[in-house]
């Protein structure tokens, strides 16, 4: 939504269109998405994936919004700065959210529990965010997708908080309570490390 769907939405969708939308959208994206992405990525291991995740769903789910009102402002500038601003939220959330799937899952149903629910999520929100956003700059306003960001922030804020479990050096860390005890590590390593060698 925020790329794919955006460059076509100033250039198409706006009346009047943005000049250079497509330039403006690729700008944006490498300069708010893929240079920060692996230094947020960083930035988790030091303050948490929990935390950095959390920032960049709430700063989208608020602030989302507000950006694509200035978008149909259609002054380039500030476009390109709006959506700069949305890269930068998305990357705080995607950043750590490989490192955080990995370690949301055991050893020997982990590679099924991501492609499925990443999948899923993919060809489900990512594939029909785009249509539902067209409907609504067509049928509402060409702010009403903005209410869009807002929807997704809370899904990823309740599917982050129930999933509360680390799997993480062979034993289960619970977010909000002790770390397993050195006897429970110990022998949930040696398990893990036992169906490692059976998958192999």
């Amino acid at each position: 939504l925020s790329f794919v769907w955006m460059a076509i939405f100033m250039q198409d969708l706006l009346d009047p269109a943005i000049p250079n939308a497509f330039w403006i959208n690729a700008m944006a994206m490498f300069f708010g998405v893929t240079i920060p992405l692996p230094f947020v990525g960083m930035l988790s291991d030091y303050c948490g994936r929990m935390k950095t995740m959390v920032l960049g769903a709430v700063g989208v789910g608020v602030l989302g919004p507000l950006c694509l009102f200035v978008i149909t402002q259609g002054q380039p500038v500030r476009a390109f700065f709006a959506q700069w601003f949305l890269g930068i939220m998305l990357a705080l959330y995607g950043g750590p959210i490989s490192a955080w799937l990995v370690e949301r899952f055991p050893v020997k149903v982990r590679a099924t529990s991501l492609s499925l629910g990443y999948d899923i999520a993919h060809c489900t929100a990512s594939a029909f965010s785009p249509l539902v956003a067209t409907y609504l700059v067509q049928r509402v306003s060409p702010v009403a997708p903005g209410a869009i960001y807002s929807l997704f922030a809370v899904l990823a804020l309740v599917g982050m908080f129930m999933s509360t479990k680390i799997h993480q050096d062979g034993g289960l860390e619970d977010g909000a309570s002790s770390p397993a005890t050195e006897t429970e590590m110990a022998d949930a390593t040696e398990e893990e490390e036992e169906t490692e060698r059976e998958i192999i």
